[in-house]
């Protein structure tokens, strides 16, 4: 653990009485301290006495927000393909009436990978599945299906695998379809025979159970501090929103629907918004 003073600056941000009570102590974990790209980390930040304003993470570009638990705050950070390489700062801010101040700094190193590509080309339906309207109108969808989520962990230990499965599609590959980029693989491909069952791999609340244009039947599972998992391409849906789920609970089965070239299950898993590598959070790995 790495602990350190705060600084004087944060007495003219009128955060609950510092200048009178002298600078509050400040301590921030990262954990682990070096991640590959898609990997995920756990801030952990401890501040006696407590601030009033609200405080946040800064890392690679973008505000991550602190969950209180307890006696300390608690948040992940995720990379993806698309994360700069190297020690990255990470900083603990604080914003109150008169403005903002840095708590603590830390570091974070992350590392390369090498990500394959795979080349496709799909009939006209499913092309159409890309139109531009169709990718907003499921993007609108599922952000305000995730507008609100738990505070608090809702999981405990390690994730299950959702399905038994062969592994087709690794995280993080390049897709490209009909010659043009389309991105990054946001999850992993599991290949299994149509109506299979798909199980919530960690306790938590379905937050969407729905079909969306290109995700098919979907299933949004929030696991809380910012981490949700999403089931995709389901031929059946077998919980609905607001539900809340064990571990191994039944969400759906596997089928083909949307944007989907033959049975499987797209399992992703988003931490604070940045798809990573779900399977960086399982006890076991898949089969090729």
């Amino acid at each position: 653990m790495r602990r350190l003073v705060l600084s004087a600056a944060l007495a003219a941000v009128g955060l609950g009485g510092v200048a009178s009570a002298g600078s509050p102590e400040v301590s921030v974990r990262v954990a682990p301290a070096e991640v590959r790209q898609g990997g995920a980390a756990e801030v952990t930040v401890w501040i006696r006495p407590a601030p009033v304003g609200r405080l946040a993470v800064r890392f690679a570009g973008r505000t991550w927000p602190l969950y209180r638990d307890r006696d300390r705050w608690r948040t992940y950070l995720g990379t993806d393909p698309t994360t700069a390489v190297g020690g990255r700062e990470v900083l603990v801010e604080a914003t109150g009436a008169a403005g903002s101040a840095v708590l603590a700094r830390a570091t974070l190193t992350v590392r390369r990978v090498p990500f394959a590509r795979r080349r496709l080309t799909l009939d006209p339906d499913d092309l159409a599945r890309l139109d531009p309207a169709l990718l907003q109108d499921e993007a609108r969808r599922v952000a305000r299906a995730l507008r609100v989520l738990s505070d608090a962990q809702l999981w405990e230990g390690a994730f299950d695998l959702p399905v038994r499965g062969r592994l087709t599609s690794r995280y993080g590959v390049l897709s490209i379809y009909q010659g043009q980029v389309r991105g990054f693989h946001r999850g992993v491909d599991l290949a299994a025979a149509e109506g299979t069952p798909v199980r919530a791999a960690a306790a938590g609340v379905v937050r969407l159970a729905e079909e969306l244009p290109v995700s098919g039947n979907a299933v949004l599972v929030d696991h809380g501090l910012g981490v949700v998992t999403a089931y995709l391409h389901l031929s059946r849906l077998e919980v609905t929103s607001g539900r809340p789920v064990r571990r191994g609970d039944l969400l759906g089965r596997v089928g083909a629907t949307g944007l989907a070239t033959g049975p499987h299950l797209h399992w992703g898993l988003r931490v604070n918004g940045v798809y990573v590598d779900p399977l960086l959070w399982v006890r076991a790995r898949p089969s090729l």
